[in-house]
């Protein structure tokens, strides 16, 4: 059950982050959090939904690396997008939230999180 949860949140999440990266930018928005660290929350919570989605713990390189170049992929196409622009920075912060959710994946386990939510 939790699983089916969690893969609608990820698609739900996805096409957030698509709507809201390749929309045009508007500086009528104000900045409440540092950009980079709104990356790196985001692209955490990609990566754990995936993980919580299909086969938790398992083939987490391949996640990451699918994840990654999603990323990659959104910062491509914002630079086609009025008022906005491909920027390293944000493929750092996004793979820097990638890396914190691998390194978090081990406190999961000892934790028994995932045999709790039954993702295993």
């Amino acid at each position: 059950m939790f699983k089916r949860l969690f893969q609608l949140v990820f698609a739900m999440l996805i096409l957030l982050s698509l709507f809201l990266s390749l929309t045009p930018a508007t500086n009528s928005m104000p900045m409440m959090w540092n950009d980079k660290i709104i990356h790196a929350i985001s692209y955490f919570t990609l990566m754990m939904t995936l993980d919580f989605s299909w086969q938790s713990g398992r083939q987490l390189a391949i996640k990451s690396i699918i994840v990654l170049l999603y990323s990659g992929l959104v910062e491509y196409g914002q630079s086609f997008v009025p008022g906005r622009e491909m920027s390293l920075a944000d493929l750092a912060a996004n793979a820097s939230g990638i890396l914190v959710f691998i390194v978090f994946v081990p406190l999961l386990w000892r934790r028994g999180i995932y045999r709790y939510l039954k993702l295993i």
